[in-house]
C-alpha cells in the first residue's frame, strides 16, 4: 500500500509514535525507539550529575578532615599549656586552673583537649570582672573519644579572668592551652 506522497506504510508507521512516546515494535530497524533515546539521555544526565555530586562531597569531606586535623589534638604553635588536670584524681569544685589579665579588649582563644573522658558532670568556664561567667564547656554525662577537645574563642573586655573547673571524677585528662601573652604571670 502506498500513500499519496509515495511513502510506504511501514516507513510511515516508523515515524508515528504510539502511547508514551514509543514507536511500533520492529517497524524501524535502523532507529532506536523515541522513548529509549530519551531515557538514555536522561540516564546520562543523572549519572553525570551524581558523579559531580560525589566528587564535590569527597572534596568537602577531605577539606573538612584536613581543617579539623589541624585543630584537633594539637594546639596552635604559639600557645602554651595553662593547665593539665586528671579528672580521675578527685572531684573538682571551681578549681582555679589559671588567670588571664587583659589590659584592653582582646580576642581570646582557649584550646583544650579531653580525650577518652567519661564524667557525670563537667563545667569549664571563665569568671570575669563584672559581666559574669563565660561557659567554655558544660555538660552532664560527658563522654569523648580519642579526639575529644575543641577551641573556644570570644572577644573579651579588659579585666582579669579566672579559668575554673568543676567536675565529677572520671577517666580523662583535661589539657588547656592559651596564648601566653594574655596570662597574668608574664
Amino acid at each position: 500500500m502506498h500513500f499519496a506522497d509515495g511513502m510506504k506504510k511501514e516507513r510511515f508507521l516508523c515515524r508515528v509514535p504510539l502511547v508514551f512516546g514509543l514507536t511500533r515494535k520492529g517497524a524501524c530497524n535502523d532507529e532506536q525507539p523515541i522513548g529509549k533515546r530519551q531515557t538514555a539521555a536522561a540516564r546520562r544526565r543523572t549519572a553525570v550529575s551524581l558523579l559531580m555530586l560525589k566528587v564535590f562531597m569527597n572534596m568537602l569531606v577531605v577539606g573538612c578532615a584536613a581543617f579539623l586535623g589541624d585543630q584537633h589534638g594539637m594546639p596552635p604553635s604559639n600557645y602554651q599549656q595553662a593547665a593539665e588536670v586528671d579528672l580521675a584524681a578527685q572531684p573538682y569544685d571551681e578549681e582555679l586552673l589559671g588567670e588571664l589579665a587583659l589590659t584592653e579588649t582582646a580576642a581570646v582563644a582557649i584550646f583544650y583537649t579531653l580525650p577518652k573522658a567519661d564524667t557525670a558532670y563537667l563545667d569549664l568556664r571563665l569568671i570575669g570582672p563584672e559581666d559574669g561567667d563565660r561557659v567554655i564547656l558544660h555538660s552532664e554525662n560527658y563522654r569523648t573519644d580519642e579526639d575529644g577537645g575543641g577551641i573556644w574563642e570570644q572577644e573579651l573586655p579588659a579585666g582579669t579572668y579566672r579559668l575554673v573547673l568543676t567536675a565529677e571524677p572520671g577517666p580523662g585528662v583535661l589539657s588547656v592551652y592559651w596564648d601566653p601573652s594574655l596570662t597574668s604571670d608574664k
